[in-house]
């Protein structure tokens, strides 16, 4: 059974302060990962008053406790997405445009269990992002 947001804070020692419940709001209110600044835009929009090294903290503490995924894109950024209540998933992004979609669905099932067999090391995550170019920049 999954826990709640506010079970996981509490598991990790955490509170949710309203800086925290703020920035979770913005991140869901986004399907896609946004950046650090789009997240800080989303709290000045929203009359929400966080400064950005508020921001760079708390989604730091947010993505230990794992209810944050951090997503780089090779844009010398990460992105930062909700991970309650959705289901494990990759991306692919526009090289031209920087277009993002969603891919519903992770190949790497069977490889992390080679992998484990192999290593002995037990996975407990990894990272896989696809880059090409969207219909509209082909």
């Amino acid at each position: 059974m999954e826990l709640s947001i506010i079970d996981s804070l509490k598991a990790g020692g955490k509170k949710l302060t309203k800086a925290r419940k703020a920035i979770l709001a913005v991140l869901e209110k986004n399907a896609l990962p946004i950046t650090v600044a789009e997240v800080h835009a989303g709290l000045v929009k929203a009359r929400t008053n966080v400064d950005l090294v508020t921001v760079y903290r708390n989604l730091a503490m947010l993505q230990e406790l794992g209810l944050v995924n951090a997503v780089g894109f090779h844009e010398g950024q990460m992105r930062y997405e909700v991970v309650h209540g959705r289901a494990h998933h990759h991306h692919i992004q526009c090289r031209g445009c920087g277009k993002i979609i969603d891919l519903m669905l992770c190949p790497l099932k069977k490889l992390t269990k080679l992998i484990e067999e192999q290593t002995r090391f037990s996975v407990d995550g990894h990272a896989l992002e696809f880059f090409g170019w969207c219909p509209q920049c082909r």
